[in-house]
């Protein structure tokens, strides 16, 4: 079959030669359609986020059942599905206090096991979740959007609630709509690119604002005592460090954009103690595809928009450049 294959870092080889993988009783061959390109497949890519290889990254992915295991019950040929990544023991301490996305025995397709840059996949049975009203590219933005949910779990955003999103890509656009299905009476949206402002203007946002030399002063205006949550999607370093002072005093600090392992900034432990500020994390997904979906099939959340290239597997090497260079307007898809 043919795959694109990370053989060492920055060295991705399409090949067409790669044998289809084996299924297990309880396992879904699925054909990949849509998979989409993540920062975090870049991070991948450079050697940062478990670097075992030769891996077949992509953990975006919606496609069709090819084939099932012999234990697999609700699953056939032909279902169109999207898959949830995350691989689980549901034995070890942390899934066993519902923290799966901690667990010890923690996996992903695409990330630590081969993924959907590739014409076929294996998956657990369990992370297939059927599909009938949206396109494959569609279904492919289920996997960030889930991420995304767990992401506004985890920041508690509250019915009425001033929030603050830095970075208007796909993951701040979806930051911004979801921001909106939970309630909040204003969402502004900051970028450095015109376009990506215009976008979020579509998709709901109060207030858009250009990041230049004055972007505090216009924040300031925007909101006078703050925040009440600022979400981080831009996943670099110093604009985290950087806007700690835009959370109102009692608010909350999202760190969602995935910063490299090496990355540091300087935070003030009082700053956080004076005014009782909250830093939250966001890991992947913990159990929130299922509400990730209706959010995109009910309409709460649109991410027709968001896609801006569809690409063959051989142009992948070109999206990752794109993607590290931060010059990809959208969502960049790989397609079969």
């Amino acid at each position: 079959m043919k795959a694109a294959v990370l053989e060492a870092v920055k060295k991705i080889v399409v090949r067409n030669d790669v044998a289809p993988p084996q299924i297990g009783p309880r396992d879904v061959l699925v054909r990949a359609k849509a998979c989409g390109i993540c920062g975090t497949d870049v991070h991948i890519w450079e050697g940062d986020f478990f670097p075992t290889f030769p891996l077949i990254p992509g953990h975006e992915l919606a496609g069709e059942v090819a084939a099932v295991g012999d234990e697999v019950d609700g699953l056939k040929p032909g279902d169109r599905v999207m898959v949830d990544p995350t691989v689980t023991c549901e034995e070890c301490h942390f899934c066993m206090i519902n923290r799966q996305n901690h667990c010890l025995r923690w996996n992903a397709v695409g990330v630590t096991r081969d993924g959907g840059f590739a014409e076929l996949v294996r998956v657990p049975a369990k992370n297939c979740y059927r599909f009938e009203n949206v396109s494959f590219s569609e279904a492919a933005f289920c996997e960030p959007l889930a991420c995304v949910v767990f992401g506004q779990d985890r920041a508690r955003i509250e019915i009425g609630s001033e929030v603050l999103v830095l970075g208007a890509g796909p993951i701040g656009q979806l930051h911004l709509q979801a921001s909106r299905a939970n309630g909040a009476a204003a969402v502004t949206v900051v970028d450095i690119v015109e376009s990506k402002l215009a976008l979020a203007r579509e998709h709901g946002a109060t207030e858009v604002v250009l990041a230049d030399n004055a972007l505090s002063a216009k924040l300031k205006k925007i909101a006078p005592y703050g925040f009440d949550v600022v979400i981080d999607a831009t996943g670099v370093a110093r604009v985290f460090g950087d806007s700690i002072q835009y959370v109102k005093n009692g608010g909350r600090y999202l760190v969602f954009g995935v910063c490299g392992p090496q990355d540091k900034v300087e935070v003030s432990p009082f700053e956080i103690y004076r005014r009782d500020l909250e830093i939250i994390g966001s890991f992947a997904i913990r159990r929130t595809y299922d509400r990730a979906f209706k959010l995109m099939e009910r309409g709460a959340v649109d991410v027709k928009k968001l896609l801006s290239e569809a690409m063959p597997v051989e142009e992948l090497p070109r999206g990752l450049e794109m993607m590290k260079k931060g010059t990809a307007p959208m969502k960049l898809q790989v397609v079969f």
